[in-house]
């Protein structure tokens, strides 16, 4: 598991292996170099998984302070979606640090969002070349997305889970200590 210096976060293998297989897919019908998932962190957004057809262009571990990034564009916008056949040319991207480092014109990414409705971050694609991207794009990377939040649920779970070991404290013979785990809420304690 990675740490971090506050708290130990989930890693996300299973997003990642199902990301790599299903980038190749999303590449190859939406025609872009780089399909990637970033996490909201609290001051920026790292690439958690990458695909890159022929020219690597995002890196996994990427990051960008969260003020500077299309991804908080995306999450802030109404319609959890941002796509622009041009980065360069848009009012709103051509003056962001991460546009010219890039140097990257079509884009289009979306929210990703856990199944409770939280954000998790965003899905999105792009290339060197400008690409415009019809509303059937934009429902096909959502309903990805939809998939993606299936994966994210399924490793916070399995990571949660990973606390659920109890230890058993031997006091003397034939009593010992289990330790109290987990929510301890109104309900929890009722003996039936």
């Amino acid at each position: 598991m990675a740490m971090n210096s506050k708290k130990t976060i989930p890693v996300f293998y299973s997003l990642r292996s199902l990301s790599s297989k299903l980038f190749a897919l999303i590449s190859d019908q939406l025609n872009v170099n780089t399909a990637y998932v970033t996490r909201r962190g609290e001051t920026a957004m790292p690439v958690l998984s990458s695909f890159n057809k022929e020219e690597e262009i995002i890196p996994e571990g990427y990051s960008v302070e969260y003020g500077g990034t299309y991804c908080r564009l995306i999450i802030m916008n109404e319609g959890d979606v941002m796509h622009t056949s041009n980065l360069m040319t848009q009012a709103v991207t051509k003056e962001l640090e991460v546009t010219g480092q890039l140097n990257i014109k079509g884009f289009l990414g979306v929210t990703l969002k856990d199944l409770k409705g939280n954000v998790f971050g965003t899905l999105c694609v792009i290339d060197r070349e400008e690409r415009k991207f019809s509303e059937a794009d934009v429902a096909y990377l959502k309903s990805m997305a939809d998939i993606l939040s299936y994966v994210i649920e399924l490793d916070e779970t399995k990571y949660n889970m990973s606390f659920l070991s109890v230890p058993i404290i031997p006091i003397k013979n034939g009593i010992s200590i289990l330790t109290l785990q987990g929510i301890v809420d109104e309900d929890r304690p009722r003996v039936s």
